[in-house]
């Protein structure tokens, strides 16, 4: 050990306070990743200091005249016993990271990578730029989602590194303790000098040395496999491994990772290696250097060629005892160590990369949450290509219920596949059931929607408490609905359908229809039937049919009509018209009634009221012209004769002897003029008549 006797080699210096503590005695334990914590026994000939003003001070513990030592925020403080001369005093000296262990909190990160995220929670610390750095040799991807959840900011911050296989330590001097983030041994700084291995002999060296320096092997896994699904890629083998210098057999498979790009996998599988590698030769030992700090390079010499190389720092302990500040209070010493300086450390070679374990799990989500959907500001629902929705957790204080409130959340269905299931996307406003991937907080889904006080469910509960109803609503603006209602009350039992607007069926094969009782069909508007096949209609009862304006009929081929008898009646006139034979066959007789007059024609004879008078002139009668009904597909696209309005510009006399009617269905006989048309009130003639006056 160093001779330091009689020499008061530890001060403390308290930023912004005089005071006229003596170092007694310390303690130091620090190393990668982690809060570094230096607790000191301290003397002082006053009695009465105030410790509130000493907490959250920064201050610096110097260990020797080269300006090595070790800088923290005071943040424990107590006084002790108080002799005749001195108070003892202890206070904890910690880094301002250590501030992050007493807020946790729940919030979201998005699109952000893990450096630019652990910026923005120093920050919420005051910790600032000129606080930290990061030194990284490959740059980080951005996460698209990233939740803090039930963790404090510290345990959060060191998850994030060690997800990422990044670490931090300290470096150290009397105005600061700045925090460095690293990835690679290439960017950690190197201790000045060499420190050389000098075995214990129990003298006093004179100079600082490594009296003591072991170093053990270790089995560990050979190779590290990370597998994980997403379905944006659902056939794809999201496998990635990476294979050392180890026994590969003894494999690191992980499931499920985060990754959707074989070559993030890849690097991710590959630091799972390193982390789980770094300490395969690991080295131990102590010295009464106190330049040592964790996160630091060393030359070491020794007689073993193959130690004599760069070794990483990974924690050190460190011990210093200054019993002579006590000066004539000075207690008998007891032990081994008695006073001055001596550190136990932990090593690695300075080639392996250094990768924090696993200490900080990323917090379960155990069961489901409540949520509310989010979009834009106007809108009703907000879905992208898959369906996805975004949601506003209750949990979280810092998101708006806006279309950046959470990452897209898939929507369970009871039924899903290539272009078939069922799908019912969740609306704004709706309050949902939020379950989780392996419980992941990064990874939501949306399970089903529930009703709540201000989003009740359409029924008059508890009074139709017997009723199952499926009901939309019209978007945007709400003014209608579409709604299927099932009632199971005994007695009671109906299904009710409403469409908002159209409704449309297509059966591609047979249909069939069976109403036990009545069956009632009621159309405001057009009611079109087109019918490509036969249709048989068989009536068991009587049939009564009531049209209330014009009633048209046209067959192309044969019309049969069999009844035991047909009765016709018609209010003006009955015409009857055959393009050949017209024949009436009566197997008693038949009779012809007009006018007061009779013929009756019986197997007896031909029977007349009144004699048969030759001349006169038939009546003629209005032909049938049954309008044509419109196809389904086209009903605006039937096309009619031309009427007497397109021949607008002809001069009359053309019309008299042109092919062409003047207007529609115009019963004018060949080569004749409308002027001899049979009808009685021939509209041909009328208009003839209009255009010659």
């Amino acid at each position: 050990m160093l001779n330091t006797a009689n020499r008061a080699s530890f001060t403390l210096e308290i930023a912004g306070l005089e005071h006229d503590f003596r170092v007694l005695a310390f303690t130091a334990k620090e190393s990668i990743s982690r809060p570094f914590s230096v607790r000191i026994e301290l003397v002082s000939e006053r009695t009465n200091l105030k410790l509130e003003d000493l907490l959250h001070r920064l201050a610096f513990l110097r260990l020797d005249a080269d300006g090595n030592g070790l800088h923290g925020q005071i943040g424990e403080i107590a006084q002790g016993d108080s002799g005749k001369r001195f108070t003892h005093y202890f206070i904890q000296l910690v880094p301002s990271l250590k501030r992050l262990e007493y807020r946790s909190n729940h919030r979201i990160f998005q699109g952000k990578t893990v450096p630019e995220i652990i910026a923005l929670v120093l920050k919420d610390h005051a910790i600032f730029s000129n606080g930290f750095a990061f030194r990284l040799r490959e740059p980080c991807k951005p996460r698209d989602y990233c939740t803090q959840y039930q963790e404090t900011d510290l345990h959060f911050v060191r998850r994030l590194c060690e997800e990422e296989g990044i670490h931090f330590h300290f470096q150290h001097s009397p105005d600061e303790h700045l925090l460095v983030f690293a990835d690679d041994p290439i960017q950690l700084p190197v201790l000045k000098a060499a420190v050389a291995y000098v075995q214990s002999s129990g003298q006093v060296a004179d100079a600082s040395v490594i009296n003591r320096f072991n170093v053990r092997l270790a089995t560990r896994s050979g190779k590290a496999s990370h597998q994980t699904y997403h379905f944006q890629l659902p056939q794809v083998d999201l496998l990635s491994s990476a294979g050392g210098d180890g026994r590969k057999e003894l494999e690191d498979y992980q499931y499920p990772a985060p990754f959707t790009d074989l070559s993030v996998g890849t690097r991710q599988a590959q630091r799972a290696l390193e982390r789980n590698r770094s300490d395969v030769r690991l080295a131990s030992g102590s010295s009464d250097q106190s330049a040592l700090v964790s996160g630091h390079l060393f030359e070491l010499t020794h007689p073993n060629p193959e130690w004599s190389q760069q070794w990483l720092l990974t924690s050190v302990f460190h011990e210093g005892k200054q019993p002579q500040v006590l000066e004539e209070s000075m207690p008998r010493a007891s032990g081994a160590f008695t006073q001055g300086y001596r550190n136990r450390f932990e090593a690695i070679p300075g080639k392996v990369p250094f990768r924090p374990p696993i200490r900080h799990r990323k917090s379960r989500v155990l069961g489901s949450q409540h949520a509310v959907v989010t979009g834009p500001q106007g809108e009703e629902i907000y879905c992208d290509e898959y369906g996805r929705v975004k949601v506003k957790f209750f949990w979280d204080r810092e998101g708006k219920r806006n279309e950046h409130s959470s990452c897209w959340l898939r929507v369970a269905t009871g039924w899903a596949h290539e272009q078939y299931g069922t799908a019912m996307i969740p609306r704004v406003g709706m309050e949902v059931i939020v379950g989780y991937f392996e419980a992941d907080p990064d990874q939501p889904y949306v399970q089903a929607c529930l009703p709540n006080a201000g989003t009740r469910a359409p029924l008059n509960l508890p009074m139709q408490n017997t009723q199952t109803v499926l009901k939309t609503q019209s978007s945007p603006g709400g003014a209608g609905f579409n709604e299927l209602r099932i009632e199971d009350r005994k007695g009671a039992e109906s299904i009710s359908i409403r469409a908002q607007r159209n409704w449309s069926e297509h059966v591609l094969n047979d249909q069939s229809i069976q109403v036990d009782n009545q069956r009632k069909v009621k159309v405001t508007g057009l009611s079109s039937h087109e019918l490509h096949g036969e249709e048989h209609h068989l009536t068991h009862g009587a049939r009564k049919t009531q049209v209330l304006a014009d009633d048209s009929l046209t067959v192309v081929g044969n019309q049969h009509i069999s009844a035991a008898n047909r009765l016709v009646s018609a209010a003006q006139e009955i015409h009857l018209a055959a393009g050949q034979n017209m024949i009436i066959d009566a197997t008693l007789s038949t009779t012809i009634k007009a006018g007061g007059h009779w013929i009756s024609i019986t197997p007896a004879g031909i029977f007349t009221s009144v004699p048969i008078l030759l001349g006169g002139v038939p009546v003629p009668g209005m032909p049938a012209v049954p309008s044509l009904p419109m196809s389904l597909d086209k009903q605006a696209a039937i096309t009619a004769p031309k009427s007497a309005a397109d021949h607008s510009s002809l001069a009359l006399p053309e019309l008299l002897v042109g092919d062409t009617p003047i207007v529609e269905l115009c019963q004018k006989p060949e080569g004749k003029t409308p002027m001899e048309c049979p009808l009685a009130h021939c509209p041909c003639a009328r208009k003839l008549r209009e255009g010659g006056q």
